[in-house]
This record gives structure tokens, C-alpha cells and sequence, in this order.
């Protein structure tokens, strides 16, 4: 389990990320209010200049909600997507999307089991979260989403630079976790689908380098 007091601190993290932050650049019939990644761009930036723990956890909310934006399937956008731009519940994509983050997927029935590791999230909520992962069936690779609550899915505590420990790492362990089929959010485009946003998002990784030193 993951401790509880970084998930506190992390909520008042939350809360200085103004709320229609997370809906620039998400079309209107999505709950979003539109825009330009340029324009999401220059909110992270400003994000940043206040704190860089808060910049993490909007990269990691606003990477996740961009998967969903972008997929192919409606219906699970459609039950996660408001919950997720609210900020009512935290959501995760690994901080690195190379091939090393990949779970491994094996067929069963109308679904798949998957297993794996991966090292680096962070707003991993002990209350709960949502992670969109990178998944390896056979010769293709696609995108999952998947619940922290859900049977095979172990949240262990994880490392990220000491001044960010506030952003609830974690690593993640995938033991045989069952994911429907119906639920899959697309194929290996669908990281070429989010890059623009992820671009823009890419902000904060110049802060971290011009600054690594700041702390909240």
C-alpha cells in the first residue's frame, strides 16, 4: 500500500492546479473548453514557474485524459473522461513511454491477462487511481487502461527526484491482471494520436532541468 500522507499533500497539490486547466485543448462535446496545445502549453508553463510538484501531476492527469481524448472508443471516454477532467479521481501514464514500460498480454477468453512492471508513476492516489499503459500482444502493441483497484494490480512505493516526493510515486506491478477486450483504448498509433499535447506538456521537463532544484 502507499503511504497516506503524500496522497494529502498531493490533494493540496491538486487543488492549486486551477480547474479549467485540464479541459484546455479537450474539444467542447468532450467537456472540454477547446484550444490549442500551444495554448496548454503555456498554462504548464505558468504551472511550473509556481511549482513544479503541481506541473508533475497535471503532466500526469492531462497525459492520461489526452489517451482518452484520442481513442477510439467512446464508451470507456465516455464513463472515465468527466471524473478525469474534474480531478475527482487521479489518472497515470508511465513518465516514460519506451518500449521498457510494456506489459506483456495474453489472451483468455474475451479479454487478455497482463503482467509486468513499471518503475516510474507518479499520482498514484492510495485512495485510488486510473493508469494508461503501454501493452504487448504478440507482434502488435497497444494502450490499456487500467484501475489501481483492480485484482493483480500491486501499487508499491516508488522513486522520483527528492524534491518531487510529494507527487505519490510509485511503481506499479501487474500480476495477471484481467482486462476486457471491449476496453482497449487503440493501437500503437494512438501515441501519435496524443503528441502534440504531449509536446506541449513536454514544458515541464525543461523545468526540471532549469530548475531541479525548486521544491513545491
Amino acid at each position: 500500500m502507499l503511504p497516506r500522507t503524500p496522497a494529502a499533500h498531493s490533494t493540496s497539490l491538486q487543488a492549486s492546479i486551477p480547474p479549467d486547466y485540464l479541459r484546455c485543448a479537450v474539444p467542447a462535446h468532450m467537456g472540454g473548453l477547446g484550444g490549442s496545445p500551444e495554448e496548454l502549453g503555456l498554462l504548464m508553463r505558468a504551472l511550473c514557474e509556481k511549482s513544479l510538484s503541481a506541473g508533475v501531476l497535471f503532466w500526469c492527469q492531462r497525459t492520461a485524459v489526452e489517451f482518452l481524448v484520442q481513442s477510439f472508443n467512446a464508451a470507456v471516454r465516455e464513463h472515465l473522461l468527466p471524473e478525469l477532467l474534474r480531478f475527482q479521481r487521479a489518472a497515470s501514464t508511465p513518465l516514460s513511454l519506451d518500449a521498457s514500460v510494456l506489459l506483456v498480454a495474453q489472451g483468455e477468453g474475451r479479454g487478455m491477462r497482463l503482467r509486468g512492471v513499471i518503475h516510474s508513476i507518479a499520482n498514484a492516489h492510495a485512495d485510488g487511481f486510473t493508469l494508461v499503459v503501454p501493452v504487448q500482444m504478440q507482434s502488435a502493441m497497444g494502450w490499456a487502461v487500467l484501475q489501481s483497484e483492480e485484482d493483480g494490480v500491486h501499487i508499491e512505493p516508488g522513486n522520483l527526484l527528492p524534491h518531487l516526493k510529494e507527487t505519490c510515486p510509485a511503481r506499479v506491478r501487474v500480476d495477471d491482471a484481467f482486462f476486457r477486450a471491449d476496453e482497449w483504448l487503440g493501437d500503437s498509433l494512438l501515441l501519435h494520436k496524443t503528441e502534440p499535447v504531449r509536446l506541449a506538456l513536454g514544458v515541464l521537463y525543461q523545468s526540471l532541468i532549469a530548475a531541479p532544484e525548486m521544491a513545491l
